[in-house]
């Protein structure tokens, strides 16, 4: 059980990170620079599909953002919550972002100033925005994100950054007009545990891929002790357990924090 642990961790703040790499280049792929962004003016994308591109020149980061802000959808990339207004309208964006997994793109978020340039590319063009503020909510209270006639731009992810137990908001304001204005709604207003909710779908296939691992396990176990052809038993135990370990792990992962 030990080692186990130990493997699931490795995963988690490894294996996950070349994941979300491969993910990141998948999406690069739907795009082609801007014009690949601007064919999406007037559409929404599939939840998953890549909508905007965020870079923060201070970070050394450029992430290309998808549409929906689900613990799977947030794998691949930080996400735009589905209902946010648009890059560069008058209204709340609002990308969230892992904080420590799947390659950790909002890790040192926390490190920014007021003043400093974040930048989103989406359908309609190229925006800045500078951070006004960054701060910590607590599970529970008010976010500060919602329904606005100004441009505004919020990115969400978890603090501490193992425990995920808080909230770390970072706001910023769009420099110049907006090009357009969106209605005001509730759609864009994340629920108070935005982000520190995982996928409860995930349970299930957890328990059933982590019965399998154990059963695997202990068969080559007793086959070990069985056989005399001890490389032939690891040679087909080893990749049977790596899959079923593998599965395990994914949908495990996908209990803990959204944004972790």
């Amino acid at each position: 059980m030990g080692l186990l642990v130990v493997a699931f961790a490795a995963y988690l703040f490894g294996f996950t990170s070349v994941e979300a790499f491969h993910a990141q280049h998948r999406l690069a792929e739907q795009l082609t620079g801007s014009a690949g962004l601007a064919a999406l003016n007037g559409t929404t994308p599939a939840e998953g599909q890549a909508v905007a591109i965020l870079a923060i020149p201070t970070l050394g980061l450029r992430q290309i953002v998808v549409e929906g802000t689900s613990a799977a959808d947030l794998q691949s990339g930080p996400g735009l919550l589905i209902g946010s207004a648009p890059p560069g309208t008058g209204g709340d964006v609002v990308i969230a972002g892992r904080r420590t997994t799947y390659g950790s793109p909002f890790a040192r978020i926390d490190s920014l100033h007021a003043g400093d340039t974040v930048t989103v590319t989406g359908a309609l063009g190229k925006f800045d925005y500078a951070v006004t503020a960054v701060r910590v909510v607590s599970p529970g209270a008010t976010l500060p994100a919602g329904p606005t006639t100004a441009g505004r731009l919020t990115l969400v992810t978890s603090t501490p950054a193992v425990t995920a137990s808080s909230l770390l908001i970072v706001t910023a304001d769009l420099l110049g007009k907006p090009v357009a204005s969106v209605p005001l709604t509730d759609a864009a207003r994340p629920p108070t545990q935005f982000g520190l909710a995982g996928d409860g779908g995930a349970m299930t296939p957890t328990i059933l891929w982590g019965e399998a691992l154990i059963a695997t396990l202990l068969l080559a176990w007793y086959l070990l002790r069985r056989s005399r052809r001890t490389w032939l038993v690891y040679g087909l135990a080893a990749p049977v357990v790596i899959a079923t370990a593998l599965l395990c792990f994914a949908n495990a992962a996908a209990l803990l924090p959204a944004t972790l």
